[in-house]
């Protein structure tokens, strides 16, 4: 007996610790997420409340707006970006970020991409956000002067967009150029 009761408690740990995590349901602004672009990169740095290095989830919440573009309604997205390593404040293993988009998502060089660019796709990005007022949400200060994507451990400054003093520098390098202003 004592045997069946030893495997019937492991057996309870290994489930307990192997569910799936129920997604945390936030409510979503129905406003417009306004991106005003930053001056220059000092700029963006005294902007942004947090500036991190993580990766997103795959999985997002939405929610429609009562407004639309020619192409698509505009929709609020909700994502978590896990975050590896703050370069300026502090906060949570977890930011929960705000972003506007278009359904459906339109041609890649639609210019309406650069005012609504919605969830960010899978990997490893530098992040310079702010937070929502009224909410616990953040978003990405600039659009897409605020998102650096790392491949092969260097960043990349996304053209026309990113600053390109931040662009092809080590993770090192960057928190370095960051910590200058």
């Amino acid at each position: 007996m004592k045997g069946w009761s030893k495997f019937f408690i492991c057996l309870c740990l290994l489930f307990a610790f192997h569910l799936p995590v129920q997604a945390q349901h936030v409510a979503i602004p129905k406003q417009v997420v306004n991106i005003k672009r930053v001056a220059n990169l000092k700029d963006l740095v005294s902007g942004s409340t947090l500036i991190a290095y993580g990766w997103f989830d795959t999985s997002f919440q939405k929610q429609p707006l009562n407004k639309s573009v020619q192409g698509g309604q505009l929709v609020n997205f909700v994502q978590n970006f896990h975050v590896d390593k703050y370069v300026k404040g502090t906060g949570g293993k977890i930011i929960t970020v705000l972003s506007t988009g278009i359904e459906p998502l339109p041609d890649p060089l639609n210019p309406n991409n650069k005012v609504y660019p919605g969830p960010m796709a899978e990997g490893r990005y530098f992040c310079f956000l702010k937070p929502v007022p009224g909410t616990k949400l953040y978003t990405i200060v600039g659009g897409w002067q605020g998102v650096y994507p790392v491949y092969e451990g260097k960043t990349i400054s996304l053209e026309e967009e990113g600053f390109p003093e931040l662009n092809q520098l080590t993770l090192r390098q960057f928190e370095a150029k960051i910590k200058s202003y």
